[in-house]
């Protein structure tokens, strides 16, 4: 498919260094903004807006929710435009690797798996409290940055819960099969539980290493999250504790009354389950850490002095709330420098002039 855009090309006032992926509806590269240097995604329509109406219609459906969120673990939007008769997105660009490439079969992830879906439900609480359903909930739209906080991508078919919740044909699912709930399947409207069974599915195989609705074909996929009820977790890996086993179960529960009511509600099951506490403000949840046998405090990293580490997590709670502990402990794993620190914290900060300000407070 065309998008009128190559490597090379200036638009507006960005540069085109690399293509990061292309699909059916358009293609997201990565540019580099030549006034203030930052890299960016820039996500491009099909070349022609006129000839593809209900893909422009989805396109500005994705553009008007994504300004609509502002929150650490969603990728965030920095401006749309058009250019040459083409819808444009410029979105935060996540340094990292999708879920998807994280899960490999035969290599269950451990605790940081369920931490990664911890910072999920967070995103999604939020989303949900505002009345945006994502419906596409899959491991290739969820990113892991290189300090390990997770960013929701591609609210290309999401819907406001007092919305027309179809973007097909009357009566057509959307979505992704292997992690359609029940009621995307028979096409019916949708609120945040539709959202809570695609994590509990993504969760069960990111733990197990295996998909808990896996059929050849589309067909049999759905009749199975309609009427298939997969063996416990903890059955399939015996390593998975059976309290985490038992959220995950009740996330995947075929009536959307039995499930979590809330990504809040499934959050601090998980959290519990792992020895974590339940945040009381789901909004500003801090990522639970893999569990350590050792006691005691968490040693500063050689060569950092606790002080500086301290004073940057004062200044990053300032945005992020309690969530700024855990990040600053896993950045000082890969930065050499107090610079490099702050840079790369920055990055988590979803709104630009509050990222700003956040570099303004390094002493």
């Amino acid at each position: 498919m065309h998008v009128g855009i190559a490597v090379g090309d200036t638009v507006g006032d960005y540069v085109v260094e690399a293509v990061l992926g292309q699909g059916g509806m358009g293609a997201v590269f990565l540019v580099r903004n030549l006034i203030y240097g930052r890299q960016d995604a820039l996500k491009v329509l099909v070349a022609d807006v006129n000839g593809h109406q209900q893909i422009a219609e989805r396109f500005l459906r994705e553009i008007k929710v994504q300004a609509s969120l502002s929150h650490p673990n969603i990728a965030s939007l920095h401006t749309a435009l058009r250019h040459d008769n083409q819808l444009l997105m410029v979105m935060e660009y996540v340094d990292g690797d999708t879920l998807e490439t994280r899960m490999r079969p035969g290599y269950p992830l451990g605790s940081e798996g369920v931490a990664w879906t911890i910072q999920l439900l967070s995103a999604l609480e939020y989303a949900h409290r505002r009345g945006v359903v994502h419906r596409d909930i899959k491991p290739a739209n969820v990113m892991i940055s290189r300090i390990g906080a997770i960013k929701l991508l591609d609210f290309g078919i999401a819907s406001r819960q007092d919305s027309d919740f179809r973007l097909t044909a009357t009566g057509a699912p959307i979505g992704t099969v292997y992690y359609m709930s029940p009621e995307q399947i028979r096409a019916q409207a949708l609120d945040g539980r539709s959202d809570i069974y695609s994590t509990g599915i993504m969760l069960y195989e990111a733990l197990t290493a295996r998909r808990p609705i896996d059929e050849s074909n589309a067909f049999a996929c759905m009749q199975q999250h309609l009427s298939l009820v997969p063996p416990a977790p903890c059955v399939v890996n015996p390593a998975i504790p059976v309290a985490l086993s038992n959220a995950i179960m009740q996330a995947i529960e075929k009536d959307p009354a039995r499930r979590f009511q809330s990504a809040a509600e499934f959050q601090s099951a998980l959290a519990a389950a792992i020895g974590g506490v339940p945040a009381t403000d789901a909004t500003l949840v801090m990522p639970v850490p893999p569990a350590r046998t050792a006691t005691g405090p968490t040693p500063v990293p050689e060569g950092w002095d606790p002080k500086v580490l301290e004073q940057a997590r004062q200044d990053l709670a300032q945005f992020i709330g309690p969530m700024a502990k855990v990040l600053v402990k896993r950045a000082v794993q890969t930065v050499p420098t107090v610079t490099a620190l702050y840079a790369a914290l920055a990055e988590e900060i979803a709104d630009e002039k509050d990222r700003r300000k956040f570099l303004n407070l390094r002493r």
